[in-house]
């Protein structure tokens, strides 16, 4: 168990995490061996979206304030390396907003951090949000993705072949479905924008990492150089990324987007469970690049509690 009472520390989950921490130092070397010089402006600016982004989700969403993060002791923290900050969570599941899960970390000093994570409910097939930028290691770390609810066998070239079985007709439904509704060409391009930023480094998943996390199509995770003009484009494309989302989210329980009670819901819920797992995973491989051991504790106050039965599993 981890130092939070009652909370499995999935051991599986940990693993496939470090696999993921890519939009940290843990696949940035060269950068950790640099000196840490970081301008506080510079990571002021990388991290300036992320409570203006906050209460437009929650004032959008009425989302109601839970004590999660506060019960663990991080509504409030100051880290052994130096960071400090805070972690707010929030909820409002049903007819109101069908939110099950949303989070906010703050975080300054060694490394600065900002992030806004929302997790929908089954009544939607909204997409799930992550949008994260800061600074670490002599450089910003930006990744905005949108979490998709359904299986739609994304693969990185974005090439598919005809497909040949149920499964996979029924995938390529999913993509059409969700590209027309969330995924536009202007998303796309907006996503192509990011990924040519001056001195980029772009970090991708292969195909059964997209899939574990449910990425979308139009994940990105970039490394930046450290940079006013590159802190600024971060924090513009995090708030971006919360604006394009509430789009999506603010009213879908009584639009084209809602899903019917019965199966359709269960087999969403069902998929989000085992997604909010990895996403567990994913958080301890990135906190604990950025952080060392204390980023597993900082990992469990911004993931939200979890359903039991997957943890330790994340399949």
């Amino acid at each position: 168990l981890s130092s939070h009472t009652g909370r499995p520390r999935p051991t599986m989950l940990s693993a496939f995490g470090a696999t993921l921490a890519i939009c940290g130092p843990a696949v940035h070397a060269a950068s950790r061996m640099r000196p840490l010089v970081m301008s506080a402006d510079v990571g002021t600016a990388a991290t300036t979206w992320q409570p203006g982004a906050l209460r437009r989700v929650t004032s959008a969403l009425a989302l109601e304030a839970k004590p999660y993060a506060a019960d663990l002791g991080f509504d409030s923290f100051s880290l052994p390396d130096g960071s400090a900050g805070s972690v707010s969570s929030y909820e409002l599941s049903g007819k109101a907003a069908n939110v099950a899960w949303c989070s906010g970390l703050l975080m300054s000093g060694t490394v600065c951090r900002g992030s806004v994570t929302a997790w929908c409910g089954p009544l939607t097939d909204v997409p799930h949000l992550t949008a994260a930028s800061g600074v670490s290691n002599g450089g910003i770390d930006l990744l905005i993705d949108f979490k998709v609810r359904a299986e739609c066998g994304y693969i990185p070239s974005g090439q598919y072949e005809e497909p040949q079985s149920r499964e996979a007709f029924a995938q390529g439904s999913n993509r059409k479905d969700f590209a027309q509704a969330f995924f536009t060409d202007d998303v796309v391009a907006w996503r192509a924008s990011l990924l040519s930023l001056p001195g980029a480094e772009v970090s991708t998943l292969g195909a059964e990492q997209m899939q574990l996390v449910g990425a979308s199509p139009v994940r990105i995770c970039l490394r930046l150089p450290l940079t006013a003009s590159a802190a600024s484009a971060a924090s513009a494309a995090c708030d971006k990324a919360v604006d394009l989302w509430l789009g999506w989210a603010v009213g879908a329980v009584t639009g084209p987007r809602a899903l019917g009670a019965g199966a359709k819901q269960t087999s969403t819920y069902a998929r989000d469970t085992k997604l909010r797992a990895n996403a567990y995973g994913e958080l301890l491989g990135i906190y604990t690049s950025l952080v060392g051991d204390a980023g597993k504790d900082l990992a469990a106050a911004d993931a939200g509690p979890l359903d039991e039965a997957y943890v330790g599993g994340g399949s």
